[in-house]
């Protein structure tokens, strides 16, 4: 069996670099690419796409796999390898290779689509390109259907295991308890009187950014294996070992450049911690992207809008903004809490309602329920009801988020999967380390870091990612954890209980 082993670690190292080469071609027509660019790029990305799926569907892969998954010498981790890759395998052998290319070239084309429909503030410029690439998401389904609701095969391939009949009812109790927290925050006294004062200051730009490249330094995140650069949507890619990009944006609000380069710094750490032994193979990617999100959220939400964080960062703002505010005044304005339109600004309390209003239209515009054309009137409809504002336009509205124009439907769930696992992770962190806040005040991450890596990121995909949850946290996805520390935080706030 040495020979097929040999060849599977060869086809998974192949297919890992055509990955790699892939995200910079988007990492870069994302931030330096000039205009002009995107007809040769999407073929650029189309070809490496239809190269990696020759690759992944070749008979001489497939039989490999399959000799070696009866062979009764196969134990431990190359069991566990050869198995995740085989379903991979063939999952990608039901997909026609034009397919493929279709959908990468179609996607690479929406993306400039997208950015100029924002720019236009106008929703009919992207609508035809989205409307594509819900036809072939349809499409992508019937190739690899799974039981229940036709969204679960979409929900799959970001979040292995989870389907639209588990997610419904955590999503309707979340919705729920969401709503009544807003109720009492929405009538205590303090909310009726909160304004934005500190937070109104110009902040100069370049003093910000020193603070953006301090907060990646002290998380552990340094230059000789990252950058930071600008894009309309913040994301973050890894290009290669050693090599994991992240991208910024300066908004009005200062603390959106702070706190989103936090969240992606959290992503980036999540993948310069996986297993290195498995830099070529499945098991060094993450299990899915709700485990990926919880570490992201987890830095921005758990530490960065923290009391302890504030302690040492404070001061420091303080100082070099030339602030006036006490240091409760500033806490209070970080957590504010108020109907966000824009979900990357939305504070904690609004946030997962962001995601269960992309969620219910996703399941419309795959269910056919939802047309295309109609979304933003269902966008403002939705918004209304949940948050009671409407956005003045539709870079406001349905145009905010650069997902759909990647093609990620089934995506947008797992940032609330992430959100709740991110509160149980915390709630554990303190039980293990009960004076790791005191480390947050003096601007020391590193036990957090390597808290995380060792029960987290060590662990690639060698367990799904509720398992890896239910490791750490003794049992798996539990919104009410999330409610509750929302609860606690929020109470002390605003002042209930």
């Amino acid at each position: 069996m040495k020979k097929e082993m040999k060849l599977v670690e060869d086809y998974q190292k192949d297919l890992t670099l055509i990955g790699q080469a892939n995200a910079l071609l988007s990492w870069d027509e994302e931030t330096y690419m000039p205009e002009k660019g995107v007809e040769s790029r999407s073929e650029q990305t189309a070809l490496l796409s239809g190269i990696a799926h020759d690759k992944v569907i070749s008979n001489e892969l497939f039989n490999a796999l399959r000799k070696l998954r009866i062979s009764k010498d196969l134990k431990g981790k190359e069991k566990l390898m050869v198995d995740k890759l085989y379903k991979d395998v063939v999952k990608a052998r039901k997909v026609p290779k034009e397919f493929v290319k279709e959908f990468s070239k179609t996607v690479a084309l929406a993306g400039p689509k997208w950015r100029e429909a924002r720019r236009k503030k106008d929703f009919k410029i992207f609508a035809p390109h989205l409307q594509k690439i819900v036809e072939l998401s349809k499409k992508q389904i019937g190739y690899n259907r799974l039981p229940g609701h036709p969204y679960n095969s979409l929900l799959d391939d970001y979040e292995e295991g989870m389907t639209a009949e588990k997610l419904k009812p955590v999503f309707a109790d979340l919705k729920k308890e969401l709503v009544s927290l807003l109720k009492k925050i929405e009538g205590s006294e303090k909310y009726k009187k909160q304004k934005l004062v500190l937070m109104k200051k110009e902040f100069d730009g370049k003093i910000l950014e020193g603070f953006v490249y301090d907060v990646c330094e002290r998380m552990g995140l340094k230059k000789e294996f990252s950058r930071v650069d600008l894009t309309e949507h913040p994301f973050t890619t890894k290009i290669g070992v050693g090599d994991v990009r992240i991208t910024t944006n300066y908004r009005e609000n200062p603390m959106f450049a702070f706190l989103s380069t936090v969240h992606e710094a959290g992503h980036a750490l999540y993948e310069l911690g996986l297993p290195k032994k498995d830099e070529y193979n499945v098991l060094g990617d993450a299990p899915s992207l709700g485990i990926h999100e919880s570490q992201s959220r987890f830095w921005e939400n758990m530490i960065a809008r923290g009391k302890p964080f504030w302690k040492y960062y404070y001061p420091r703002f303080k100082k070099n903004f030339k602030l006036s505010g006490d240091f409760d005044e500033w806490y209070k304005e970080v957590n504010f809490v108020h109907p966000d339109k824009i979900r990357v600004e939305a504070d904690e309390v609004h946030y997962c309602l962001h995601i269960i209003l992309r969620f219910e239209i996703e399941l419309g515009l795959i269910e056919g329920s939802i047309k295309v054309k109609d979304l933003p009137k269902i966008w403002n409809s939705k918004m209304k009801e949940l948050f009671g504002v409407v956005p003045k336009d539709d870079v406001e509205g349905c145009l905010q988020d650069v997902h759909w124009s990647m093609g990620s439907f089934g995506y947008f769930p797992t940032y609330a999967i992430g959100t709740i696992y991110s509160a149980q992770l915390y709630s554990q962190l303190i039980k293990e380390h009960p004076h790791i806040e005191e480390q947050i005040g003096k601007g020391k991450f590193d036990k957090i870091r390597e808290w995380l890596n060792e029960n987290v990121h060590k662990h690639g995909s060698y367990y799904l990612a509720d398992d890896i949850i239910k490791k750490v946290c003794g049992e798996g996805l539990n919104p009410k954890v999330y409610v509750d520390y929302l609860n606690e935080k929020y109470g002390k706030i605003y002042g209930f209980d």
